[in-house]
């Protein structure tokens, strides 16, 4: 018997009614009564017929068109809605955007309207007496913009004029250009000149009408430089670029600074020099309203460009890219941009410290260019450099300690709201000593070594004039930096004054008497404050300055008084950081401090940079590691 492998199939499966299968049915009659109608028209046998069963799949290939499956067509249609309802939103996106850039630019930068030749542009009286970025069409409606300075606006402008034309400038490239980064205004060399899109140089603008002629008129005659140049004079007494042409292009820097010191001002000179030269721009210094004086007062006259300034209207202090550049003290982030330094950067990596070499590389031009005193104070400083010659002779080392207190703070956290202890200075001069006369950390000295340490000399320099007085230093072999000039305390200047003078300071109110009103000593206990130096010969801008409303400029000039005064500030300043930076052992000092970071720059990238012994410059603030030039928000 053979037996099958296919079992057979239930029977309800195979069961079919009679009315499944019925016979060919008759054409029906319209006449039928309702029981003939139920008959010839039953459903039922649908309802009781099983699932048909499943087909097996063919295994003859079908042939013609295949057929798209329901499900992706289905996929296609929601995908092909989607992609209509982004666009949609794109497109109402765009509009948005749209209306308000048209609205935020009518309303911040000025657009010209009148045609004249290939630019639109408006009333030109009406735009030489403004002081702001303008934005004008040409014919292609395409968005072109220059600065407009007032012939009577003078020069310099103010140094916040400065800064708000720069942050004007930004807003309105920003807003031509929303694609564009955040620090294009201030790149500089070859970036500077890819960015900055649609900006005219002044005299471009001149050229092509944009900007009235009376904007761009000369700011002098017959070849004599500004008034304002008078530091630009040669030997002969010639004012530099008289008679010649007009540069190609230039970089002033603008001495006057709201900051009281001098140290930011003089790092920024230097590096404004050190760009100018990589740059190829004729270089110029403008003293006119420097709170120290003239700076043939401190420094010998600079080089001398070939060639003479242009019109004051033809200088911006942004974009980068304009012939004339002029950099102020408020001006250092458009100009420095790409080199100043945030907290937020790494300060290790390779970027960085290219970065850093490119920012002392410029300094360090400026001071090997500038950084030479004027007569008053060279023939006293060669005098004491000799004496330091005689310590190294001697084979001893001189290791300098710059102190800054006063309203300048340290970095370090532990410190914000004080100042370093005078114990750091001194432990780190005393290890330097050892590391140098007692490498193997013996107990005893050799007699050669011995004397060559106590040949040895500490320079100290502080705005304090009773850190000298502290036991951290007395305890050491510590000595002025420089004597020339000296900031004095309270205590010295009464000591200085006749004692007919003292007794009416000091008399006691409480007692009746009528004596004269004596304005008493101020010193510089403490160290160096803004509101001590504005109040030098002026005590009504002091408190003003104390208080927060000093004018930036105020209508008064400085009296000779003053000016005196702070002229010795000064020069004691620039003395004690030419002596420091000659110390062999090297110097040692805070880097939050301006000085701390001249001081590097005096002493080169190779003590900067140095690691351990090989360090000549050596930073005790915890707060940064290493050199900076500046910090963004400072």
């Amino acid at each position: 018997m053979i037996h099958s492998s296919r079992q057979a199939r239930p029977t309800s499966t195979l069961r079919r009614t009679a009315s499944a299968t019925p016979a060919t049915p008759s054409k029906p009659s319209f006449n039928l009564d309702a029981a003939e109608f139920t008959r010839q028209f039953n459903f039922q046998h649908l309802l009781k017929s099983p699932l048909p069963s499943p087909a097996l799949p063919s295994i003859v290939p079908r042939h013609g068109k295949k057929t798209t499956p329901r499900t992706f067509r289905r996929a296609f249609r929601i995908s092909i809605r989607l992609l209509t309802w982004l666009c949609g939103v794109v497109f109402l996106y765009w509009l948005i955007q749209f209306t308000r850039y048209t609205t935020d630019s009518s309303a911040s930068v000025t657009y010209m309207s009148v045609n004249v030749n290939q630019y639109n542009y408006g009333d030109q009286k009406s735009t030489a007496e403004q002081l702001t970025p303008v934005v004008v069409t040409d014919t292609r409606k395409k968005p072109k913009w220059t600065v407009s300075i007032p012939q009577g606006a003078g020069f310099p402008l103010r140094p916040s004029q400065y800064a708000d034309i720069c942050a004007q400038s930004e807003s309105i490239i920003q807003q031509l250009d929303p694609s564009a980064v955040h620090n294009h205004l201030h790149m500089s060399s070859s970036q500077s000149r890819r960015t900055a899109a649609g900006f005219i140089d002044v005299q471009e603008a001149h050229d092509q009408g944009i900007l009235p002629t009376a904007a761009v008129s000369s700011d002098f005659e017959n070849g004599d430089a500004p008034q304002s140049q008078r530091v630009e004079e040669n030997q002969d007494g010639r004012k530099s670029g008289q008679n010649d042409a007009i540069c190609e292009k230039s970089l002033t820097f603008t001495m006057e600074s709201a900051d009281a010191g001098m140290g930011k001002t003089l790092l920024g000179l230097w590096m404004a020099y050190g760009l100018a030269r990589e740059e190829g721009r004729a270089f110029f210094i403008d003293d006119s309203n420097w709170a120290y004086g003239r700076y043939d007062t401190f420094f010998r006259p600079p080089p001398l460009p070939s060639c003479r300034l242009p019109p004051a209207t033809q200088r911006l202090p942004c974009p980068h890219r304009t012939r004339h550049l002029v950099v102020s003290t408020s001006t250092y982030q458009w100009v420095f941009g790409d080199l100043i330094e945030t907290r937020s950067h790494e300060h290790h990596s390779h970027k960085a410290l290219t970065r850093k070499r490119h920012a002392f590389s410029h300094a360090r031009a400026g001071h090997d260019a500038l950084f030479h005193l004027s007569d008053a104070d060279a023939d006293y400083l060669s005098t004491r450099l000799e004496e330091l010659d005689s310590v190294h002779s001697k084979g001893g080392l001189t290791i300098g300690l710059h102190v800054r207190r006063g309203d300048r703070h340290p970095w370090e956290a532990q410190y914000l709201d004080s100042y370093i202890p005078p114990s750091i200075y001194s432990n780190t001069a005393q290890s330097i000593l050892i590391d140098h006369f007692n490498p193997s950390n013996t107990t005893a000295l050799p007699q050669e070594a011995s004397s060559q340490l106590s040949a040895s000399r500490t320079l100290l320099a502080s705005d304090d004039p009773e850190i000298y007085s502290t036991p951290e230093f007395t305890s050491m072999n510590i000595e002025r930096a420089q004597s020339h000039i000296l900031l004095a305390s309270k205590a010295s200047l009464d000591a200085a004054l006749p004692d007919s003078v003292n007794q009416l300071s000091s008399h006691d109110p409480r007692e009746p008497a009528f004596t004269k009103f004596v304005e008493p000593n101020v010193g510089w206990e403490g160290g160096f404050f803004a509101s001590i130096f504005w109040g030098l010969g002026n005590a009504a801008e002091g408190r003003a300055a104390a208080r927060g409303l000093r004018e930036e400029r105020p209508e008064t000039k400085p009296s000779e008084e003053t000016l005196r005064l702070r002229e010795y500030v000064g020069r004691a300043y620039l003395l004690d950081l030419k002596v420091l930076g000659a110390a062999k052992g090297g110097v040692i000092c805070g880097v939050s401090s301006f000085g701390c970071r001249v001081l590097g720059v005096v002493r080169g990238w190779e003590d900067v940079n140095g690691d351990g012994q090989e360090a000549g410059w050596r930073n005790v603030d915890r707060g940064w590691d290493g050199w900076v030039g500046f910090v963004d928000g400072e």
